[in-house]
């Protein structure tokens, strides 16, 4: 298909008229060069060149006292005595055993200050904090030798204990003792590296709300700041994807200026944008095989959670049946969600997380390969239970180009033995659901159609420029060109969805996006072997089930399923990108993504 595009009449035609304006410019007065090298020679691009405004704010940003203490608090932490710990443990306790005291509970105080007393006593040795940890698997991985502790961090700790015990003062000890700790934490955390947090982000995303998946998002970019800033994290150069990457904020600020409700499509932005923020830094971070298959284990490990919470509601039958339609489907009983609240969002978001975790166990060996191809049964039984039928079409054609791109041959074994043996075993409910593809007579079918003829109707009207971001301004002009009692609040289609936000040039610069994406996975598999080509069958893979569905579906209207459809762009991109910098080998591209 990207072939077909890329020679298709269109593409040739804009390549040509795109060749024939750079000529005439190059002929024009104000575009040409006046002389050869006029344009480096001369002041602005010499200014340019010599600042950078990124370089110029990781610049600053290394010249903070403030920053610099940060970054280094972790290693004067840890080489400083364990006796430090004390100066966060005494005002805090001593707070906590007065507002007890005050209180009259004389056995919860006495049970505080006799906690401090053998905290006095264990922490009185004369080893470092980093020493103390040194055994435990945390304490590995956060213990940095070097560096000098000085009073700042004592003092520091002391604020902490302070703070937490006038936070415990009012609102009670557990919440002191979270602030405490947590005050003391948070700098921590900024030298910690940025690929623990996209892991951290991908793990969740199945799991917590939006707003958690937002803050997430904004910490890793604040963190991949620090980091680039101090060294932990090398930089690197502009490419086509990442133009692409920073195309789309400015699609989405367009829209919300030009909203019919402004208001509304302003907070959609702020939201959009703020869980896109990650997805160039995941780029960034996923700079090696190690870490591409740590941030796609924790991704998995996440959805395996979400899989059984979902067994958990088809077992108990405790799941809201306002998605089932019992009348035209009588064995159907209920849907699985799982942690989505909708089976069509939740099917989306197995329909990204299901290849790239097949082809992740495919590149393992040994019990790895087992415990991940066992996630990914249980991932793909939940599906079935979503009885989503837009994603039964993706999964079959991704499975399709997964083995079309594995061998050939295995797909012909697939066809011949696995369809037959599928039909025969599939439960009536499933086969009912399949069957009903199509059919005229069912409600979500009939409703979507008359959906899609009310929004092609707005279109023709509002094609150029759409009519802004978010629900509410798709219903301040859809109810104009609905058919009568036909009402919703988006197109339930992603491609229509995006016309009717950004106009034609959203159409266009999802189709780019996608086709970029596809030619770079394509060509990162060619060049890939052994366990390697295994993780990119899922990157190829992956985005067409996403594109089925999202013919029939606006996919993007779940936050989460919004930002992970990015985060799965990014890691595709990233793990292309790790293919074109590989070293070589007899004159030709190796990969090395470990």
């Amino acid at each position: 298909m990207v072939d077909i595009m890329g020679g298709s009449l269109a593409a040739r035609s804009c390549r040509r008229i795109a060749a024939g304006i750079k000529g005439a410019a190059g002929r024009s007065l104000f575009f040409r060069r006046r002389s050869a090298g006029a344009a480096e020679d001369s002041r602005l691009a010499a200014l340019m060149n010599r600042i950078h405004p990124a370089e110029g704010l990781l610049a600053l940003a290394r010249r903070s006292m403030i920053l610099q203490w940060i970054y280094g608090y972790r290693a004067r932490l840890c080489a400083g005595r364990v006796t430090s710990l004390l100066a966060l443990i005494v005002p805090l306790a001593g707070m906590l055993a007065a507002r007890l005291l005050l209180a009259q509970r004389f056995g919860a105080a006495g049970l505080v200050l006799a906690g401090l007393a053998l905290c006095a006593v264990v922490l009185s040795g004369r080893g470092t904090i980093g020493g103390w940890l040194s055994g435990s698997l945390a304490g590995r991985r956060l213990a940095a030798p070097g560096g000098t502790a000085g009073g700042t961090v004592y003092l520091y700790l002391g604020l902490c204990g302070v703070a937490g015990g006038l936070v415990g003062w009012y609102a009670g000890g557990l919440y002191g003792v979270a602030a405490a700790a947590a005050a003391a934490v948070i700098p921590l955390l900024f030298s910690l590296p940025p690929v623990w947090f996209a892991c951290l982000l991908a793990a969740l995303l199945p799991l917590c709300g939006t707003s958690v998946c937002w803050a997430l998002s904004m910490a890793l970019v604040l963190i991949y700041f620090f980091a680039r800033a101090f060294g932990a994290e090398e930089g690197r150069p502009l490419d086509g994807g990442d133009l692409l990457l920073i195309l789309f904020p400015v699609l989405c600020v367009i829209s919300a200026v030009f909203s019919f409700t402004r208001a509304d499509s302003a907070k959609v932005a702020v939201m959009w944008l703020g869980l896109f923020a990650c997805v160039p830094v995941i780029r960034r971070i996923v700079s090696s095989g190690r870490r591409l298959r740590a941030v796609l284990a924790a991704l998995a490990l996440g959805a395996a959670v979400s899989g059984l919470y979902g067994l958990m509601q088809y077992f108990s039958g405790m799941v809201d049946t306002t998605w089932t339609d019992t009348a035209l489907f009588e064995d159907l009983q209920l849907r699985v969600y799982s942690t989505f609240a909708n089976p069509n969002v939740y099917g989306e978001f197995l329909l990204l997380v299901i290849p790239l975790t097949a082809g992740l166990a495919l590149s393992l060996t040994g019990w790895k390969r087992w415990t991940l191809l066992g996630i990914d049964l249980l991932l793909l039984g939940n599906l079935v239970l979503t009885y989503s039928r837009g994603c039964y079409v993706g999964i079959a054609l991704t499975a399709v180009v997964f083995l079309w791109n594995l061998s050939r041959k295995w797909l012909a074994v697939m066809a011949a033995a696995g369809i037959p043996l599928a039909i025969f075993l599939m439960p009536e409910s499933v086969m009912a659901r399949i069957l009903s593809i199509g059919n005229m007579s069912d409600t979500s079918t009939n409703y979507r159609l008359m959906i899609y003829v009310g929004t092609l109707a707005m279109l023709a009207v509002y094609w150029l420029g759409g009519v802004g971001l978010g629900e509410k301004a798709f219903a301040a002009v859809y109810p104009f060109f609905a058919l009568p009692g036909v009402a919703t609040m988006h197109a339930h289609s992603l491609f229509l969805q995006i016309t009717v936000s950004f106009g034609i040039a959203g159409l266009v610069y999802l189709i780019l996006l996608w086709t970029h994406y596809q030619r770079g996975a394509k060509r990162a598999l060619r060049a890939a072997s052994g366990p390697n080509r295994m993780v990119m069958l899922g990157f190829c893979a992956v985005m067409w089930g996403m594109l089925v569905q999202s013919v029939f579906d606006y996919t993007w209207y779940n936050y989460r399923v919004f930002q992970l459809f990015w985060m799965v762009l990014a890691l595709g991109l990233a793990a292309a990108g790790i293919k074109e910098d590989g070293g070589k080998e007899d004159g030709k591209k190796t990969v090395h993504l470990s």
